[in-house]
């Protein structure tokens, strides 16, 4: 993914309200909340209640051309769905929280999802070559880039060749990133990963974050190496903390 390109994305994110962005997330009785683990979804589709790059469109109005740009899709095996990337340009999918009501990650500060890795683009490094096999953002309230505002982000990745645990900082300190998982180890098999996401904006941008944040977006890509990634994703869940 290219750094002027994810820059431009990310000064057009969420400035404009949209209609339809969900209001309801489902709750379970243990307070869990899950965001999306696409069992209502269509197999063989991009999933529904997700929305563009930009998130300014939604994505049952997507023309045909651009359902073709998105490597996304619905995939099941036995009694399971779950979504699929593969391919090598960087799209993100959006999931839009800011309407979302009765929503408030103090309550249910423990972001979990699962990502089966099958192929990471080589050479890839979110430090440089800003390729990555899986990735999954949660957006924030605005920071500054120079005279813009920008949406401050966390993102979690896994990546080709940085250890687990690197953290990085990047547009002017609004995006950090932390590296989740790394290299070959566990590939073709889900994994499950859970942060605080709370405990994680304090410490990378030394106050709270909002009770809500804007969203969250999933991107895996290997335009700058000009490999493939596949990975799957499934199971988003904000979670009270045990």
């Amino acid at each position: 993914m290219k750094i002027t390109a994810s820059i431009s994305i990310f000064l057009i994110l969420f400035t404009v309200g949209v209609q339809g962005q969900p209001k309801q997330l489902k709750t379970l009785g243990n307070g869990v909340k899950i965001v999306e683990d696409f069992e209502n979804e269509k197999v063989g589709t991009l999933p529904q209640r997700w929305y563009d790059y930009k998130a300014d469109m939604a994505v049952p109005q997507f023309s045909q051309d651009e359902r073709a740009k998105y490597k996304y899709k619905v995939m099941q095996k036995k009694d399971n769905k779950f979504l699929r990337y593969s391919g090598t340009k960087a799209m993100h999918l959006t999931f839009p929280l800011r309407k979302v009501e009765e929503l408030n990650i103090f309550e249910t500060p423990i972001l979990s999802w699962k990502w089966r890795v099958w192929d990471l683009p080589d050479g890839a490094s979110e430090d440089d070559k800003n390729d990555t096999a899986a990735s999954i953002y949660v957006v924030f309230d605005l920071g500054h880039v120079l005279f813009k505002k920008v949406p401050k982000s966390i993102r979690y990745t896994w990546s080709s060749t940085l250890e687990t645990g690197t953290e990085l900082s990047k547009f002017f300190g609004n995006q950090k990133i932390i590296v989740v998982a790394s290299g070959k180890n566990g590939l073709g098999r889900w994994r499950t990963f859970e942060r605080n996401i709370v405990e994680d904006y304090k410490r990378l941008f030394g106050d709270s974050p909002p009770e809500k944040p804007l969203a969250i977006l999933i991107l895996s890509d290997g335009d700058n190496t000009g490999n493939t990634a596949i990975a799957d994703y499934d199971d988003i869940k904000l979670k009270p903390s045990k």
